[in-house]
């Protein structure tokens, strides 16, 4: 089993924000993806959300909002996950899951 990472992060794991690059599937192409994972707290967001940007030179860029306490190893795994199998991806922002209340 390859323990690998099969991202780079940019950024010290283990805080509410993250900065790295991964590839994954757009518009029915491998890209690399300039992301910016955050937690719902730090940016004060009401909801999850995944906004993706215009593609720049280090990437299409992407920030994914999600309502967790930090971003570790685990969480990033299951949201590269999350953003690889997502079939209807597409510029702009998407919403999901559950608002706080």
């Amino acid at each position: 089993m390859d323990l690998t990472p099969d991202y780079q992060a940019l950024s010290p794991l283990g805080g509410p924000e993250l900065h790295l690059h991964f590839h994954g599937p757009f518009e029915g192409q491998e890209v690399q993806w300039d992301a910016r994972f955050v937690t719902r707290r730090q940016c004060g967001a009401a909801c999850n959300s995944i906004t993706i940007g215009d593609a720049g030179p280090d990437g299409r860029r992407l920030e994914v909002v999600l309502d967790v306490h930090c971003f570790d190893t685990p969480t990033v795994q299951k949201a590269i996950i999350m953003m690889r199998q997502y079939k209807k991806l597409h510029r702009g922002r998407h919403e999901f899951g559950e608002p706080s209340p």
